[in-house]
């Protein structure tokens, strides 16, 4: 998807350089796409930035998101729903009557998907796993990098015992992935065990929600090697509470997901501040859930961590904390500085100019919640074309 020829090798210099444990360097070079040093000095032929101490961490990874509603504003119809099969209900009669529903679904499919690939964009993502059907504009020339390796049920509630089959034709190298016990009732209480009779729980399990989940089930879980995503604003919201992740975080074994903005947070930053009031995981805890643990669940062995060979997938954010894991969490969209995939540049502060220049990628001024920025001008484009309104994003 980004390839390209010699470019102009690029040392970032004064940084802190991130990892799942603490800070790793203070300096990164990249050359051709890849990273191909840490803690090194600059060569005579590189393109040398001072961040002044800002953080370089991996690319951030959602792990789940409907990227075709993210468009639709928050909906819901009661106060507090016990199960989420209620709040799907509420939506089936007020497709052909609702304008909350009808005006986004007028937008055509592809610049809805455009749509999320922004919104994760602009707020440090690289990576995302879109949890539907992989849309041809999701295979092609996508902004960010889309999971292709794994399968998917939707639920219970759309899919019955058809789960099981699907979970069998699954790669076990690869992920399967299922809403499950999105709900605070009875119902969702059994769905692991109902699960696990149809033979569906194993190492490449993914439960999204699992709120419903009783300590018995979370063990069992864990003894199986399966791995949730976690989407507490979500499920705040539709639910009133959200899941227990303390025992699964501890081994690595959470991922972090937006979900789409019908019931989630605005993007993955907005679900990083609800996951830390909860005060569940630890702040270099919740970091894992958004790099190396997202990227071990997905299978994505070249994904979540800064290390020599890898694709220079990084998002660099201002400094503004004391504690290094305190800048993720309590970041803004307007704090990332830089944002590169596989070394090319897709969004930055308006000094990062000689970066977009050394990756022979035009840049044109833009604003992100009233700052300016620079913004790949093919993306841009793109954009101008789309029929693309996100909020905080001026062209």
């Amino acid at each position: 998807m980004w390839r390209f020829g010699r470019l102009h090798p690029i040392s970032f210099i004064n940084a802190q350089v991130l990892g799942p444990d603490g800070v790793l360097g203070s300096s990164l070079r990249i050359e051709a796409g890849r990273i191909v040093d840490l803690n090194t000095a600059p060569q005579l032929k590189d393109l040398v930035i001072d961040l002044g101490r800002a953080i370089i961490a991996p690319g951030l990874i959602n792990a789940h998101d409907h990227l075709e509603l993210n468009n639709f504003p928050r909906l819901k119809w009661r106060d507090r729903y016990s199960n989420a099969r209620d709040w799907i209900a509420d939506f089936r009669p007020r497709f052909k009557t609702d304008p909350a529903l009808i005006e986004p679904l007028s937008i055509p499919l592809r610049d809805r998907l455009l749509w999320g690939g922004i919104k994760n964009l602009l707020s440090g993502v690289t990576t995302v796993c879109h949890h539907n059907r992989l849309y041809r504009p999701l295979r092609y020339g996508f902004p960010i990098r889309v999971v292709k390796r794994y399968r998917w049920s939707h639920s219970f509630l759309l899919d019955s015992e058809a789960v099981g089959q699907e979970y069998r034709r699954t790669p076990k190298t690869w992920p399967w992935i299922i809403h499950l016990a999105e709900g605070t009732d009875a119902d969702a209480a059994t769905e692991l065990d109902r699960l696990d009779r149809l033979g569906g729980l194993g190492a490449n399990t993914v439960i999204v929600h699992g709120v419903g989940l009783s300590a018995t089930d979370r063990a069992k879980l864990l003894d199986k090697g399966g791995a949730l995503i976690w989407c507490p604003a979500s499920n705040f919201f539709m639910l009133g509470e959200t899941a227990r992740v303390s025992e699964l975080a501890g081994a690595g074994r959470v991922a972090l997901g937006s979900d789409s903005r019908v019931s989630g947070a605005p993007d993955l930053l907005g679900e990083l501040k609800v996951a830390y009031e909860t005060k569940q995981v630890s702040l270099n805890g919740l970091f894992r859930m958004v790099t190396s643990d997202a990227a071990a669940i997905l299978r994505l062995p070249r994904a979540g961590r800064i290390a020599k060979g890898l694709p220079a997938d990084v998002t660099i954010f201002s400094s503004r904390h004391d504690q290094p894991f305190d800048h993720i969490v309590a970041a803004r969209r307007s704090d990332l500085r830089l944002v590169l995939i596989a070394g090319r540049p897709l969004i930055g502060d308006p000094d990062m100019a000689p970066v977009f220049a050394a990756a022979r990628v035009a840049a044109e001024k833009v604003r992100v919640d009233g700052c300016e920025k620079l913004m790949a001008g093919s993306l841009v484009e793109r954009l101008r074309r789309s029929a693309i309104n996100e909020p905080g994003l001026e062209i």
